[in-house]
């Protein structure tokens, strides 16, 4: 059930770093104006893709080794906050197709040449990350082959300037309604993660309240969240939309979000 959040996976650091050991990692490749580094683990399938932004790759690492995921890694990262991330695939509308590219090229190498595709493709963010996902997913051919999205407290918007209270600026959320929307019918997967750091543009709780309200969702109380740095007070869901609301306020309890990562991609299998 996508719902669960796996109270049993969290495992002991010794036993992560022992796991990341044997997971495969490229070199740095440069990508844009930025770099991208591919990952896989012994169990991965050459046909399945997630391509994260934003994240050292170290700790990226590690909660890949926990996630158990069955998929390739990409992890890319560019100098900058969210318009570091939209700008080279604004500019580049072959930049996704690029990166997949590199990313099978360097599977079939590990494979000693053998031939990969994409059967699956998902995107996951982490804070600034997620203007990277929104550029991409305005190309309709790029929204149609994303199967699932996850984003790690990272989706911010601007706010409507001729508003009198704060409102979402519905332009900046339009593809990730959509996406939401066929997340909540079973078409998609969409998981989502929110602290309750404020911001002077819109937060990562006021956008996840605006794809809440836009499929009139309510959330409902939820303290059961199996990582002890991390304090869920709420959760939503619809289909295959899942949005975990957490208290936090501070920049350390932001990055908690990318340090427990995995408990978001094991919802992309289930």
């Amino acid at each position: 059930m996508l719902s669960r959040i796996l109270p049993q996976v969290f495992m002991l650091v010794g036993a992560a770093i022992a796991q990341a050991d044997d997971i495969e990692l490229s070199r740095a490749i440069p990508v844009a104006n930025g770099s991208m580094v591919v990952m896989r683990s012994p169990d991965a399938n050459p046909t399945r893709l997630l391509m994260h932004f934003h994240g050292d790759p170290k700790t990226v690492r590690a909660a890949y080794a926990r996630s158990e995921l069955e998929s390739v890694l990409v992890v890319i990262n560019f100098p900058g906050l969210s318009t570091a991330y939209s700008k080279p695939f604004s500019n580049d509308s072959t930049l996704f197709e690029q990166i997949q590219q590199i990313a099978r090229t360097e599977v079939a190498s590990s494979l000693r040449g053998a031939e990969v595709d994409w059967d699956c493709v998902s995107l996951s963010s982490f804070s600034a990350g997620y203007g990277a996902l929104r550029e991409i997913l305005k190309t309709p051919r790029n929204f149609q082959q994303i199967s699932g999205i996850v984003t790690a407290d990272s989706i911010y918007a601007g706010l409507q300037a001729e508003h009198p209270k704060r409102e979402v600026d519905e332009s900046d959320m339009h593809d990730f309604q959509r996406f939401a929307s066929l997340a909540a019918q079973g078409k998609k997967k969409f998981i989502l993660s929110h602290s309750a750091q404020k911001t002077p543009y819109a937060s990562t709780t006021e956008t996840a309240e605006y794809l809440l309200r836009s499929l009139e969702l309510h959330r409902s109380s939820a303290n059961d969240h199996p990582v002890k740095s991390m304090h869920q007070v709420s959760q939503a869901q619809q289909g295959n939309f899942l949005v975990l609301g957490f208290d936090g306020t501070t920049g350390p309890e932001h990055m908690q979000h990318l340090h427990n990562i995995d408990l978001l991609w094991r919802q992309l299998s289930d």
